[in-house]
């Protein structure tokens, strides 16, 4: 009798620990599966790129991702799991990942995406930019005008085709580059005589269209390199820390007219 119910107390316990071994492992998260965010507008604050990065060399290059928002490890450069990329000096040419592109970061991998600036003439006229000397003339730049810069643009403005998938979105006008998000300057020629205002990069408040590595569309918007985005940068503030707003529409479309801010 004794043996017998010594026998049935083992049984039990056995399938008891199989039952919370079943139920463990169906509670267990699927840990490398990406996560990625949903149709919305979404803001980084002090985005840590090369932190250490002088005006002397280029920058150490930060991959990010708008799909999942997060950065992504370099070891990750040959995938689809970012879709810009912040390079050069004080990490400010941002490149599509797209691995036809030769020259480029993603060059060599599977992604699809594309980059391409909107530059409004009349606007930037509006706020003080020489459209002629391509130069800003009036510091320090509103912040509300990067938002309605940033609003302004409601859908994708250009085919496919248009993208650039090689050159880099980059600094205005300098060492070659076309229209850019932002100008250097490099003598401090827009404040003579303040040697602290050298190797300064101030924002303009233009809108980059982005297609992603995977082929959604997003818009962004760069408001400061600097940490914590001073109105009036000075060789005292640290470059290396992107600010920066960004809409993306994940159905597919190419509808940016986005406003909602998922929490």
């Amino acid at each position: 009798m004794q043996k017998s119910i010594f026998k049935m107390f083992c049984c039990c316990l056995a399938a008891a620990s199989m039952a919370a071994c079943s139920k463990s492992n169906d509670a267990a998260p699927d840990t490398d599966k990406p996560t990625t965010v949903s149709t919305g507008v979404y803001s980084i604050v002090n985005l840590a790129a090369d932190t250490l990065a002088t005006s002397a060399s280029d920058a150490r290059p930060l991959y990010f991702s708008l799909e999942q928002n997060k950065i992504v490890p370099e070891s990750e450069r040959y995938t689809t799991n970012w879709d810009i990329c912040f390079s050069s000096i004080y990490n400010s040419s941002v490149h599509a990942n797209n691995g036809k592109a030769k020259g480029t970061p993603g060059y060599g991998g599977p992604g699809n995406g594309g980059i391409y600036l909107v530059v409004d003439e009349a606007f930037d006229k509006s706020y003080g930019y020489d459209t002629e000397a391509h130069k800003p003339t009036v510091l320090p730049i509103p912040q509300s005008l990067f938002d309605d810069a940033f609003a302004a643009v409601k859908t994708v403005p250009v085919a496919d085709d248009q993208f650039n998938t090689k050159d880099a979105v980059s600094l205005d006008h300098f060492q070659g580059s076309l229209d850019g998000w932002g100008y250097y300057d490099f003598y401090g020629s827009l404040f003579p005589g303040n040697p602290k205002k050298s190797h300064i990069v101030y924002t303009l408040p233009r809108t980059m269209i982005i297609r992603t590595a995977k082929g959604k569309y997003a818009k962004v918007t760069i408001k400061s390199i600097y940490k914590d985005s001073p109105e009036n940068p000075t060789r005292d503030n640290r470059p290396g820390f992107v600010t920066l707003k960004f809409a993306i529409q994940m159905d597919g479309s190419k509808n940016l007219d986005i406003t909602n801010n998922p929490s």
